[in-house]
């Protein structure tokens, strides 16, 4: 699993959101959340950016730029 997609569960979990719920909010499907969170796909700037709105961290946080 890559840096990314251990943080966005990590951090949706901090939360204590659902994968629905964070895709209700980002305005994406639950299965393409889920694709972000598996590393099978990566969310697209525009969705980095919503991401890390919704979790109050910064974009270099979530792709591991930093700890």
């Amino acid at each position: 699993m890559s840096v990314l997609s251990q943080r966005l569960k990590r951090e949706r979990e901090k939360a204590g959101l659902t994968q629905k719920q964070v895709a209700e909010q980002i305005n994406v499907t639950r299965a393409a959340y889920t694709q972000y969170e598996t590393d099978k796909c990566s969310p697209s700037l525009d969705i980095l950016v919503k991401l890390a709105d919704l979790y109050k961290c910064s974009i270099d946080f979530l792709v591991g730029r930093y700890n």
